[in-house]
Parts: C-alpha cells; structure tokens; sequence
C-alpha cells in the first residue's frame, strides 16, 4: 500500500479537478452545494499548529473479518494565508497506508485519504482501472443523491451539519463489469461545529440481491488534541 504515497502527491489533480480545494476563497457559482462543501471550504480554519485530529476507522466487509482502527492528521505548520502543512498516520499495522505530508491545505484530505484508500481497494477487487472509479466518484458530486442539513449528536451536544450522499454508479453503462458496486453509497457529513469540518464518511455496499451488506465503512471524527 505504500505507493499511495506517491498518489497523495497529486491526488487533487486526479480525484478533484478543482484547485480551489486547496485554497481558502469565496465559493464558485459554478459549483453546487455539494461540490462546495468538498472542494472549496475551509475545514481547517481555527484548527492550530501543533493540533492533533484523530478519526474512528471500522470496516465490515462480508468473508473477512472486521476490524477497527483510527486516522490521525497533524498541523505541523500555519501559514501566513491560513493555509496548513499536515502530516498523516492513516491506519495501522497491516492496513497503515502511507500518505505523504501534505502543504499548504485548507481542506480537510482526510477525504482524499479515505476516497483513495476506497477507489484502491475496487481496482484491486475488480482488476478494473482506479482513475475509472476515480472519475465515476468526482462526477458524482456535481449530480448528488441528496445534499440537507442534518443535527449530529456528538459528546452530549446537539451540532448543525450537512449531508451529501453520492451513488457514483447508481447509472453507469459499464456497471456489469463490477456489479457488485452497483449500488455503492457514499455519505458524507460536514459540520463547522466540529474541528476540522468532516463529521463522518460512510460507504455502504449492500449485498447480493440487495440482502445484508457486502462492504461497510465508516470514518468518525473523535476528538481534537490537545483540545483547545
């Protein structure tokens, strides 16, 4: 899995053809809700050097065995444009993927880091070509199953967040070459009340015949340390 570090390094270019993910700046009309929330919002504003995010990382997929795991981001550097160098530690053990250190973000690459991740697995599993899923999954956003606002129970507080769900293959013509993500959904909540923007990603496959789940992912914000 370590050469997705080479991949980290241009992933904004490959998955997300929009450079304002990387910089703080009024959204582009041109862009739907959804595309703004991912591509354009500051996630990491108010989040200072020296910070640590931590995320809750479980995976169920059907015939292998579950596991639990985390994500940690950390703000080595804010710069002078609020912009912020991060370091990573995606997983652990056996499934750590090494990301390299990324500079100058205002957005949260943890949704880089878990896509990627994700779009590795399905060419891996299907033999098909990761800039295919890659491009299904960045078109996605600019038609979204559903994009509202949400109230995110978090640590005993009632927070305001919002919703995208994407089903990147939902009307793909070449879907009978990886039916088994016919159906694949992808939710994604943000939230400003919560360090760093990104509440939780969740991807659901359901299973055969649309019975029980073949794959089901989720990553969770936890906590912001040391808490500020």
């Amino acid at each position: 899995m370590r050469y997705l570090s080479r991949v980290a390094a241009v992933t904004l270019t490959l998955l997300f053809s929009v450079p304002a993910f990387t910089t703080a700046q009024a959204p582009s009309p041109e862009l739907n809700r959804a595309q703004q929330l991912v591509f354009v919002e500051n996630h990491l504003q108010n989040v200072p050097k020296g910070s640590n995010l931590t995320y809750d990382f479980n995976s169920q997929t059907e015939g292998v065995e579950s596991y639990s795991d985390t994500v940690r981001i950390t703000v080595t550097e804010v710069l002078a444009d609020d912009r912020r160098n991060l370091e990573f530690n995606f997983l652990n053990g056996s499934h750590h993927i090494d990301f390299s250190p990324a500079m100058g973000y205002s957005g949260n690459p943890v949704i880089i880091h878990f896509l990627e991740r994700d779009i590795s697995q399905m060419a891996r599993e299907t033999g098909g070509w990761s800039g295919y899923f890659r491009n299904r999954i960045r078109d996605a956003f600019s038609r979204p199953v559903s994009v509202r606002d949400v109230k995110i129970a978090f640590q005993g507080r009632d927070m305001d967040g919002v919703e995208v769900i994407v089903e990147p293959f939902a009307s793909d013509p070449n879907i009978r070459n990886f039916e088994a993500y016919a159906n694949k959904r992808y939710e994604f909540t943000f939230s400003t009340q919560v360090p760093g923007g990104v509440y939780r990603i969740h991807t659901r496959v359901p299973g055969e015949d649309g019975v029980g789940v073949f794959i089901d992912e989720t990553l969770t914000f936890n906590q912001l340390t040391p808490k500020t």
